[in-house]
């Protein structure tokens, strides 16, 4: 009953267990052998029933109550009666030319992922860093074909930086493409431009005709590329990004016309903090010193006009008025004679339909962004990668 047990729960299939030995406090090994009859010659496919000799290999195996385990193998080498060629008995569960199980393998991603650095896991598994590294990618690209569907009728498209290159010493960005039906990323590539976008992955994945909705951020690049192949996508412009276009130019113009000292700080200016904050948000002696400041500057009274006006647009329920209210606001904003007002509007007049699809789905990119979140997050607790590969698998295993 013993040797039936520990044949099930410790041996590799086609593995019978024989001998159990204490090497150390720490280490047990277990003795083992094939029981076939016959193997299969791997250059003519023919049966073998002549054992040639016989070798014994040590093969490292998943830890039990942090003690190493070790199969000492039996192993025959069989003769080919048709090429009288000799080979060595294969063991499902070992790849050929390697000294560990691949439950063992297994096991590493499982502390790549849980420990908080690899020298973490070449501690508890008693094994080489090499090793850890190889197997957590090995693993990863394992795990990733596991989740290889076809697009879905939801994606959230946005970028993150990846690193600064050395030569050119600009930065190079990472667009992750992200499946709001399933809640992870899809998938992840090296650069943002149209190029770069046509000639990855993306181009390979199946079923573009069923994505119904994009969200994503005010780049052309990507408005082109969702054009040309999501042919049945509505997309959609993320409303923070929207707001955060009028925020950044209200506070070009307060840096602008308000010249003293006290307003010239830096993010900590409690004026630039007043500005940015909803009006309906802020309280009786917040309110009084806005409407002061704004007695004193007519130019950032207006900008401040036309980005209370977006945040109330976004409030609004129903497609056609908010129609009508975009319509309102840039109308008045084309009587502005300020240049950044005109170019502001010039961009809003620009994505006006992919900014009013948002009154229709009533998608946001936060998703995306909380990706984008947990993106840099793993790349601050590796301390930055250097190879792509390996953090494009980290990051759509990561975020499954």
């Amino acid at each position: 009953m013993l040797e039936s047990q520990i044949n099930k729960f410790l041996s590799l299939p086609e593995l019978k267990f024989t001998k159990k030995r204490n090497l150390k406090n720490y280490v047990i090994e277990f003795e083992c052998y094939k029981t076939n009859e016959f193997e299969v010659c791997p250059k003519c496919a023919t049966k073998s029933y002549k054992v040639h000799d016989r070798v014994f290999v040590h093969i490292k195996d998943i830890p039990i109550r942090n003690k190493l385990i070790f199969l000492k193998i039996k192993k025959r080498r069989f003769k080919c009666p048709n090429c009288k060629s000799v080979f060595r008995e294969p063991i499902p569960g070992i790849k050929k030319g390697f000294k560990t199980t691949q439950r063992f393998r297994s096991h590493i991603r499982w502390c790549a992922s849980n420990f908080s650095d690899l020298k973490r896991v070449t501690k508890q598994l008693q094994c080489s860093s090499w090793l850890v590294y190889t197997a957590f990618y090995e693993q990863l690209k394992l795990e990733n074909k596991k989740w290889q569907n076809e697009w879905s009728s939801t994606v959230g498209v946005d970028e993150h930086s990846f690193l600064r290159n050395s030569k050119s010493h600009s930065t190079e960005f990472t667009s992750i493409f992200v499946d709001y039906n399933n809640n992870r990323v899809r998938e992840a590539i090296l650069g943002r431009s149209m190029d770069d976008l046509e000639n990855s992955r993306i181009m390979d994945i199946k079923g573009r005709e069923n994505v119904k909705n994009v969200v994503m951020d005010m780049s052309g690049s990507y408005k082109k590329f969702v054009t040309k192949h999501f042919p049945n996508a509505i997309i959609t412009c993320d409303k923070f990004h929207v707001v955060k276009l009028f925020n950044h130019a209200l506070n070009r113009i307060r840096i602008e016309v308000m010249k003293h000292p006290y307003f010239l700080k830096s993010r900590n200016s409690p004026v630039r903090r007043l500005y940015l904050k909803n009006h309906e948000r802020l309280s009786f002696s917040e309110r009084h010193v806005v409407r002061h400041i704004n007695s004193l500057f007519p130019e950032l009274k207006e900008m401040y006009k036309f980005k209370e006006r977006m945040l109330f647009i976004y409030n609004i329920k129903g497609f056609k008025r908010a129609r009508k209210a975009m319509t309102k606001l840039t109308d008045e904003m084309a009587q502005s004679g300020r240049k950044i007002v005109q170019s502001l509007r010039k961009t809003v007049v620009k994505w006006r339909r992919e900014i009013l699809n948002y009154f229709r789905t009533r998608l946001t990119n936060g998703r995306t962004e909380g990706y984008n979140r947990k993106a840099k997050l793993i790349q601050r607790k590796a301390y930055g990668y250097r190879n792509f590969e390996n953090y494009r698998l980290r990051l759509i295993y990561d975020c499954r």
